[in-house]
């Protein structure tokens, strides 16, 4: 029997992706596991998982993307 998720469901190995890009994001900003900004980070990961960026690299890329613009801003 085979099982289905939802769409906007998550598999292990998506958690791992997500995980390490959230590890390495918060280690280069300095910021605390449980701070608003680590809260902030993880939601922006998310959000652009789910948006098609699947991989380490294309997430990695997004987030400083987004870091740059709002430096800019």
């Amino acid at each position: 029997m085979q099982r289905h998720l939802p769409p906007n469901a998550f598999y292990p190995e998506d958690l791992d992706v997500l995980k390490r890009v959230f590890d390495l994001v918060c280690a280069e900003r300095g910021c605390q596991l449980s701070s608003p900004d680590a809260e902030a980070t993880a939601l922006l990961l998310v959000n652009m998982f789910e948006s098609g960026r699947r991989t380490e690299e294309e997430l990695l890329e997004a987030v400083q993307t987004t870091q740059a613009f709002r430096k800019a801003s």
